[in-house]
């Protein structure tokens, strides 16, 4: 039986997967793969799901944090893409993006992302995202 403490603490740690108001995600990755090119930043990917729990402590934690939420609004043009239905027409995506895990955050070049693109798998908390977010992005 789950008690009312359980639940409360269930609620803090996953809420809805809306994202943090603060950084503008995409979720359209034609217009954004267009927005890249035409500003020459790269493309920040978050592949999510809605029944991921490490994909909701990114949210609370680390794109929450406001050193990591300025590198992203300044340097990528971002985008969330929901792979929330793995077993459906989401599998395909998968594959063409080489996630194997989520979450998964991808650094790609303005015109997409390939297997090659770097990428960081599970969740990661504020320093470390930003050390990976610091990185040279793919250019071409």
């Amino acid at each position: 039986m789950i008690g009312r403490g359980t639940l409360v603490v269930g609620l803090l740690l996953f809420p809805e997967h809306a994202g943090p108001a603060s950084i503008r995600w995409r979720t359209d990755e034609a217009g954004a793969r267009a927005e890249a090119l035409r500003s020459g930043r790269a493309l920040l990917v978050d592949a999510w799901a809605d029944w991921c729990a490490g994909c909701k402590l990114l949210d609370r934690n680390t794109w929450s944090d406001p050193a990591v939420r300025t590198e992203v609004q300044e340097r990528f043009v971002p985008l969330r893409i929901d792979l929330s239905h793995v077993d459906g027409p989401d599998e395909a995506r998968l594959r063409t993006l080489g996630v194997e895990a989520l979450p998964a955050v991808l650094v790609c070049a303005p015109r997409g992302c390939d297997g090659d693109s770097p990428r960081s798998v599970g969740y990661v908390g504020p320093g470390e995202m930003l050390v990976f977010l610091r990185k040279p992005a793919p250019s071409r």
